[in-house]
């Protein structure tokens, strides 16, 4: 009997050990490597970096929306929603690390949080009427990255006008930097 306990412990333990590794494979960066080049030469430009993440969003949310209105039959087209989502969903956490960290630079990003502000809006729109328009059977493959995806849309808009005011705030004291390279340190 004690025999059979430390192999089921030991199995356990080997699994739990396989399980992150297992879960990290299957992540894939939401970014192109076009993309990703964009993003490094924005680097310095905190509103430009916003500008093009937003932008980077809005066109998986454009893909998604043309698979919506594609063929019906489409046999892979929910899984390539649920990807879509699962890219769309890492963007809006790549923007609000984005903001934290020129936020505690005190970079200046209004411009690019403005647009964000607007972007938000627009996506919570397209999120929930990609949720009433979805046929039951397909909406059942992706509707808890759905979920998470509007979640996160939420939550992005909330945090992005706290820190629009926090940024006017600084702007009034003329403590912002618009190069994030040319901030004090």
């Amino acid at each position: 009997m004690n025999r059979r306990r430390i192999q089921c412990a030991t199995l356990l333990a080997l699994l739990l050990c396989f399980l992150p590794a297992s879960s990290m494979a299957q992540r894939r960066d939401p970014l192109n490597e076009k993309e990703v080049d964009q993003m490094r030469e924005a680097a310095d430009w905190p509103d430009k970096r916003l500008e093009l993440m937003v932008k980077f969003a809005r066109d998986r949310m454009a893909a998604i929306e043309q698979l919506q209105t594609g063929a019906k039959n489409a046999k892979d087209r929910p899984m390539q929603i649920h990807d879509l989502l699962e890219d769309f969903t890492a963007l809006l956490d790549e923007i609000g690390d984005n903001v934290e960290m020129y936020a505690s630079h005190k970079a200046d990003m209004r411009k690019g949080l403005t647009l964000l502000i607007e972007a938000n809006s627009e996506w919570q729109l397209k999120l929930r009427r990609l949720k009433e328009q979805s046929p039951p059977e397909e909406l059942e493959q992706f509707s808890f990255v759905l979920s998470n995806a509007a979640d996160a849309v939420g939550d992005t808009a909330g945090d992005t006008r706290k820190e629009l005011q926090e940024q006017n705030e600084l702007a009034k004291q003329k403590k912002l930097t618009k190069i994030y390279s040319e901030r004090p340190n």
